[in-house]
């Protein structure tokens, strides 16, 4: 396609005005997006090419594109022809000036624009473009999508880098060849059995062979535990074992009981969530827990033994080794949050997460429910906070639906956009996951994050003031039309933080708390703390809101806006003690300035200590200054729970490579970072900061490290999975997996060696053999494992390393048992493709794919000459 300037297309159009009925169709329209240059002095440089594939012109006038897109745009950057408007949030409008010419059937426009930082990722460019045609009467057309949009190569240092002085290497067939040269394939018998790791496994002599004459039996507290393995064996042999209630063993029998079980030279006594699983080949299987937890985790254990093969077909008999496992939790919390608010999961999709957590003995689901871009559980009372804060859509008002966020489009319909859990569906939630000795911590979020719940609370005024009004009106208004006040948040909305001055936000919130309390109740799942995020509050937020000026006029102890959330925290953790709930949120809720952005140093508020407040510290990037928050809350007498960025961020992405999905704002994280975390010694894992420098570890040692009292104060971790790129349940999983694991690994198994070791060099020795063994136990046994556990779950097969060296084909992979795949001739490979087991002479392209064991590949890379 020929791309003319726009003077030569102007001159070559005809003069008049064109029909307002003989117009381009949004399929019509095609949008090629790529970046051009990130080493600007304020930013980087991209260009937008617009191409009409349709047989009419694209008018001069009376359309505007609509989009969204991460950066805000300099809109002085744009070309003549076009005004960019920045409607809210990351959704924005393109129209054309009266310099704009009509773009004729077969022609392109360039526009060149810039924006403030970088984009070195496919996954960073506007998405989800409509266009909406306006008539000479002003009336609109629906709403019609420009279905082809791509993204163009980057190949350039300055497209794939950062800036100058961006060290962090772009992942290459070349470069993962040679990180993967540390991993080894291990001898059978080495190959781990269980994940997490236990403290103490004893191998036995022999094997057990169950069959489908096996009975499980059980105390008569632990019915449910009992049923949960019959359930789960069902799958693997074909026919339920029969369930018995009796504290009899036998070699076809698999005994569950409550009783104290010593773990190393400890005893460990009710509630430890500690078992001992026995597997002997005369007396059967006995699992003692100290609780019904501690049985089900030595369930899953047992469930870990079972040979993979049993997974994908079932069995006559299931041979599990003979041995003793002695465990229990390093930590008490082992938490994962999914975020449903940015783009929403079936339940379905949460369902099978609370399973897989359940196998890998994860025991919190974080569930991030509400946030600016969506508000997902119906409220007895409050319909609009679902029907118009659970939608995306395109619209001018909002007042039927939320605009559209993270390109998903102008269709209310939107299966990532819209959604949201009816109440029978969050009662089966918190069932399924009681049942799976899993607590679900909700998130509703505020004060800020809170625009859906905003805009549906205003739609809601409306409606009543249409009906008539009365005093229902502003009963749960969460927003003051007579604040002036300008603001503008993290993720450019202009409008999402609640107004904490009107007594309309507290019964608003206690409609919300109750609620939640009732459907708690009703599901009988245990219920001891709610989220209230609390982070991200921005500065400029009610200085200019009367309700504020009047309230910090009769307080005595409010002195400022600044004071505000303090003031907040405490009116809604007083509302939560009333049901003996915990207030937990992000570590703002904790420091002393909690507005976003604001001068003061991040230390530690004295105000809540001992409040029962639970802060989720999340800032650990490297080079910030606050790598040692988490350290400081904790000495201070915050119970905390790490749910550190630089390795527990699950929504960032493995790798440098411009077509992996995911942020990279806090570094890039893969399998291997949570694995290699060292929770109560962060600074061991100072290697790299964000732009690839290597770390000094004597830099940080001035930085606060945990007291014996803190340490103590040490809940657990928790790994985090935002939703703005998991766009759907297999987007969701490729994030989490294999990565979650890692997290298990970490949250569950004592300390490592390695971990304990001074010497960095001596450290990193240990972390490199301890990884070797556990990538081992992932590529041979889990992830085979997960390819049929719960209907497969659709991990991230890594794409293999590979380099041509003397004219021969060599490659490897960073999960041992996963296989390679090549082709000579351009082609993807396919399962059909020749298999790679070892140097192959080879010649022209060489692609080369690894898969796993159902057949389903990863990427497709290009192999080249030894270096590149």
């Amino acid at each position: 396609m020929k791309l003319l300037p726009r003077l030569i297309l102007s001159a070559l159009l005809f003069t008049g005005c064109l029909s307002q009925e003989k117009r381009p169709l949004g399929s019509d329209l095609s949008i090629r997006w790529g970046v051009v240059d990130n080493f600007l002095e304020r930013g980087f440089s991209t260009e937008l090419v617009l191409f009409n594939r349709g047989a009419e012109a694209l008018p001069a006038s009376g359309w505007t594109l609509y989009f969204n897109f991460g950066r805000m745009p300099f809109p002085d950057s744009f070309p003549p022809e076009l005004k960019l408007t920045h409607i809210n949030g990351d959704f924005f409008k393109l129209e054309p000036t009266t310099a704009f010419a009509p773009l004729l059937p077969g022609d392109s426009l360039r526009i060149g624009f810039e924006a403030p930082n970088w984009a070195i990722k496919e996954g960073e460019a506007p998405a989800g473009f409509y266009i909406v045609f306006t008539d000479a009467e002003g009336l609109a057309s629906a709403p019609e999508a420009v279905a082809d949009v791509q993204v163009a190569p980057f190949v350039s240092p300055r497209q794939v880098n950062r800036s100058a002085s961006d060290r962090w290497p772009v992942a290459t067939p070349a470069l993962r060849y040679h990180e993967n040269r540390a991993i080894s394939m291990q001898a059978e018998e080495q190959v781990g059995l269980v994940v997490p790791t236990p403290v103490g496994l004893m191998k036995g002599q022999g094997t057990l062979d169950l069959g489908q004459t096996l009975e499980i039996r059980h105390a008569g507290t632990l019915a449910g535990e009992a049923a949960y393995l019959a359930d789960a064996l069902a799958e693997l042999l074909g026919a339920r074992p029969a369930v018995v209630e009796s504290t009899a063993g036998g070699p076809q029998a698999i005994l569950l009981k409550i009783g104290p079980v010593r773990v190393g030279a400890e005893v460990r006594q009710s509630g430890a969530e500690a078992y001992r699983l026995t597997v002997a080949p005369e007396q059967g299987v006995e699992i003692v827990g100290t609780d019904a937890a501690g049985v089900f985790y030595g369930i899953q254990s047992l469930r870990a033994l079972v040979p993979v093969a049993a997974y994908r077909e079932t069995q006559e008999r299931l041979t599990v080794p003979a041995l003793v496992i002695e465990d229990a939790p390093r930590f008490g919390y082992r938490g994962m949050l999914l975020d449903v608010g940015r783009n929403f999961q079936t339940k379905r999709a949460v369902l099978k997460l609370l399973d897989v957590m359940a196998f890998y003995k994860l025991n919190k689901f974080h569930f991030h429910l509400t946030d600016d871009e969506g508000w997902r559980l119906a409220i007895a009372g409050l319909p609009e906070l679902t029907e118009v804060g659970g939608r995306r859509g395109h619209t001018l008002d909002e007042r039927d639906h939320l605009v559209p966020s993270y390109g998903s489009g102008p269709n209310p319909a939107s299966p990532t956009g819209s959604g949201f859990y009816t109440r029978a569906d969050f009662i089966e939630i918190l069932q399924y996951a009681r049942d799976r000795h899993i607590e679900v911590i909700p998130e509703i979020d505020v004060p800020g994050h809170a625009r859906s719940a905003i805009k549906a609370m205003e739609t809601r005024s409306e409606r009543l003031a249409a009906q008539g009004g009365s005093e229902a009106v502003e009963s749960y208004l969460l927003s003051e039309a007579a604040d002036p006040s300008t603001y503008m948040s993290v993720q450019m909305w202009k409008d999402n933080v609640i107004n904490v001055c009107q007594p309309s936000t507290y019964r608003f919130l206690q409609a919300v708390v109750d609620d939640l309390v009732a459907m708690y109740r009703e599901a009988g799942a245990p219920f001891t703390t709610i989220h209230t995020g609390g982070d991200e509050v921005p500065g400029g937020v009610w200085e200019q809101s009367p309700a504020c000026a009047a309230l910090i006029a009769e307080t005595p102890d409010l002195e400022g806006t600044a004071d505000l959330p303090g003031y907040f925290l405490r009116r809604i953790s007083d509302m939560l003690a009333e049901h003996g709930l915990v207030t937990a949120g992000w570590e703002e809720i904790a420091l002393k300035e909690m507005l976003h952005g604001g001068d003061a140093a991040k230390e530690p508020s004295p105000d809540f200590v001992g409040r029962n407040f639970r802060p989720y510290v999340w800032n650990s990037v490297w080079g910030w200054g606050s790598e040692d928050l988490g350290y400081k809350l904790a000495n201070a007498g915050y119970p905390v729970v790490l749910s550190y960025v630089a390795n527990l961020y699950f929504d960032l992405a493995y790798e440098k490579d411009p077509a992996e999905p995911g942020y990279y704002w806090g570094g890039f994280v893969d399998t291997r970072k949570p694995y290699e975390l060292v929770p109560l010694d962060l600074f061991k894992n100072a290697a790299l900061d964000l732009m690839g420098n290597p770390l000094d570890e004597a830099a940080y040692a001035d930085r606060t490290r945990l007291t014996a009292a803190g340490r103590r104060n040490v809940l657990g971790i928790q790994g985090q999975l935002w939703g703005e790129n998991a766009k759907g349940q297999e987007m969701m999983e490729y994030l989490a997996f294999p990565k979650l694991l890692g997290l298990a690994e970490r949250a569950w198994a004592q300390e490592p060696t390695w971990a304990m070791v001074e010497n960095r060099e001596a450290r990193a020795a240990g972390l490199a053999m301890a990884w070797n063994g556990f990538a081992n136990t992932l590529g041979r046994r889990d992830l085979p494992r997960l390819d049929y556990l719960f209907g497969g779950v659709r991990y991230r097969i890594p794409p293999p390393g590979a380099i041509i060296k003397d004219g021969m084909l060599l490659a490897n992979i960073a999960f041992p048992g996963l296989t390679i795949r090549y082709t000579l001739d351009g082609t993807e490979p396919t399962t059909a493709s020749p298999l790679y087991e070892g140097p192959v002479p080879v010649k022209g392209v060489v692609n080369v794919r690894a898969f796993d064991t159902l057949g389903r590949g990863g990427r497709s890379l290009t192999a080249g000459p030894l270096g590149q």
